[in-house]
């Protein structure tokens, strides 16, 4: 395949993709009404809090999870969900939260934050500052991101 065909490939199935995903979504919230007004089982899987509605097709049933209410996984510290939290458990709340220090990147977009590192520390510390800063994979080689701008095509005469 030639990268023309590959371009030209690439941007029919992007259409029809977001065609197709657009019907999907109306499918889906159909089967989730459907679910909500049908018949509901237990599930399956005993572990799991909820209830299974079998939306049955011309060859293949599919089971819709109403699963039970999600549960918090975090809160901030002196937030309303963490006052509510330990105004009922007390210090009983380490049973089922730990608190966490974290640092969050204040500069989000990398080129700036490159750039302030090196404005900050200079050259030498700078660079090295960036280079702890790094994502890596298990084998310590930096990650990186390759993304391919379908909704950035243009026409071959447009400059």
């Amino acid at each position: 395949m030639t990268t023309k065909q590959a371009v030209d490939r690439g941007l029919k199935i992007r259409a029809q993709l977001k065609a197709l995903n657009k019907e999907l979504e109306a499918i889906e919230a159909h089967l989730e009404q459907a679910a909500l007004k049908g018949e509901q089982i237990p599930l399956e899987d005993e572990d799991l809090e909820g209830r299974q509605f079998l939306a049955r097709g011309s060859e293949k049933i599919i089971p819709v999870v109403l699963t039970s209410d999600l549960l918090v996984k975090s809160f901030a510290d002196q937030s309303a969900t963490h006052k509510a939290i330990l105004e009922i458990t007390g210090e009983r709340i380490l049973a089922f939260f730990r608190p966490v220090k974290t640092f969050k990147t204040l500069i989000d977009a990398p080129k700036k934050f490159r750039s302030e590192a090196v404005g900050t520390f200079g050259q030498k510390t700078g660079t090295a500052f960036i280079d702890a800063c790094k994502v890596r994979d298990k084998h310590g080689v930096p990650k990186s991101d390759t993304k391919i701008h379908w909704d950035r095509a243009r026409d071959k005469g447009a400059a």
